[in-house]
């Protein structure tokens, strides 16, 4: 059986998953950073993919692994044995007691894009305060490269000047080098300096030249900035191999095979909930919310943000919702105090609905759930207008794919059905970076003939909510 190993790089975590060719989630992992908030916190990412591995090889979704080979019949645990030059795994098919390999072919990874890496791990996370970093300059020792506001239309160049006044001495080297979260662990597995660009209209709100001196710089520095930064490459481009090195510190996987380049989570987000017609949502409801529509022209609309779609011809336009998981997450840990013991997202959940109103404190989260589903709705409702009123799609249907931690809620999945009232589906893989990676991951290998064929093979929905009762 055929597989990809999927990444995908988070504020405070690392998720991974391994799917067949089908699109068949075989195994899943997710990896906690300890160094996120410091400006070291890309050190640990390659331990964390390590560990990612490790857990999905041992995996029980995986069934029992043997090692293979004459050299190590007999021997059961979680490892990878090399038979024939491949790296494959060894799992027992259950119902037939005949064992079936699943060969690891491709790596592909995905992850925050605005946050910045420098070869060392020097790291200036997405959401750093850039207007604290002030002074120094671009390395030619003229320029002032104060951090921007509305003199560039770039979302990038801003964070890479901050990263310049964050790090001035490593600018300032001759090899400085400055990738996005992804590309720098695709750095570290196959010695390959890129930069993943999703689609050619993206490039106004990435970085040019002319971006540079629009913000502030001069030509010469303009042209310096420029040389810190690698290549454009679109994303299912094979970055390159895993090196020997980088496979021996994995463990279990063999070098040579391909490292495919995923893009920013939530361009991965998008393929991986298959939203890539005009007139489809998605919900990313992670630490923070975003409400998507494909649609075949930009709209606009207050609190709505429109920018190109993976698809050419297409756009995405969003509502953003800031902090809603942040805001359950610190909910969670207050009513673990209340009841002196941890409480899962799943069980709060089931208290809040339960609660008869006898706890002020429950009537509290009560209160927060229906507050960010009814804000869910303003969203859903703010996109449908502006679509409507710009006549950027062709039909509008009132269901949505949710995606990220909270899909994993089946009572908070019920909730936003009945509040919204949209149908509501989720996907055999809730967190849908790790499904749009796997779209690259097979499109670079050549199996599928578009981005359209991959994605409605491998984006599975799994449950549906209906709305019951609709809450207005």
């Amino acid at each position: 059986m055929n597989s990809v190993f999927c990444a995908d790089i988070g504020t405070s975590s690392l998720k991974a998953a391994l799917i067949d060719f089908s699109g068949r989630v075989l195994a899943f992992s997710r990896v906690q950073f300890g160094l996120f908030y410091t400006d070291h916190a890309a050190g640990e990412w390659l331990g964390a993919l390590r560990k990612a591995l490790g857990d999905c090889i041992a995996s029980g979704k995986l069934g029992s692994f043997a090692n293979t080979g004459a050299s190590c019949t007999g021997t059961s645990g979680a490892n990878i044995c090399d038979t024939a030059g491949t790296s494959v795994l060894s799992a027992n098919a259950g119902t037939s007691g005949q064992d079936t390999q699943i060969s690891i072919d491709a790596i592909c990874i995905s992850g925050n894009g605005p946050t910045l890496c420098g070869r060392d791990g020097q790291t200036l996370l997405w959401n750093a305060d850039i207007g604290a970093v002030a002074g120094g300059d671009t390395g030619s020792g003229t320029a002032d490269t104060s951090v921007p506001s509305a003199n560039t239309k770039s979302l990038y160049i801003p964070r890479i000047l901050g990263f310049a006044k964050r790090f001035p001495s490593y600018w300032q080297q001759k090899d400085c080098t400055v990738f996005s979260g992804p590309e720098y662990l695709i750095y570290l597995l196959t010695g390959k300096a890129l930069s993943i660009l999703p689609e050619e209209r993206f490039l106004e709100a990435y970085w040019g030249k002319g971006g540079f001196e629009e913000a502030g710089l001069s030509e010469k520095d303009a042209e310096i900035a420029m040389q810190k930064l690698p290549t454009f490459v679109p994303p299912a481009s094979i970055a390159g191999t895993l090196t020997k090195e980088a496979a021996a510190f994995l463990g279990g996987i063999k070098d040579g095979i391909p490292v495919v380049c995923g893009a920013p989570d939530f361009i991965s987000a998008l393929v991986g909930t298959n939203t890539l017609r005009a007139g489809l949502f998605c919900d990313r409801a992670g630490s923070s919310e975003g409400i998507n529509l494909c649609t075949s022209k930009p709209v606009v609309g207050q609190g709505i943000r429109t920018l190109p779609s993976i698809i050419p011809g297409l756009w995405n336009a969003s509502v953003l919702l800031p902090e809603s998981g942040e805001r359950f997450s610190a909910y969670r840990e207050k009513i673990s105090r209340l009841y002196a013991r941890p409480i899962s997202l799943d069980e709060m959940v089931q208290i809040l609905l339960q609660s008869d109103g006898s706890l002020v404190e429950l009537d509290q989260g009560k209160y927060l759930m229906l507050q960010t589903a009814m804000m869910v709705r303003d969203g859903l409702n703010a996109l449908w207008r502006a679509a409507e009123e710009s006549d950027a799609v062709p039909l509008l249907k009132a269901e949505m794919t949710v995606t990220g931690g909270q899909a994993e809620n089946a009572l908070w999945n019920q909730m936003k059905a009945n509040v919204t009232g949209y149908t509501v589906y989720t996907q055999s893989l809730v967190h849908a970076e790790l499904t749009g990676d796997a779209v690259f991951a097979l499109l670079a290998l050549g199996l599928y003939k578009d981005i359209h064929s991959a994605a409605a093979v491998v984006c599975k929905r799994d449950c549906c909510y209906e709305p019951q009762e609709v809450i207005k």
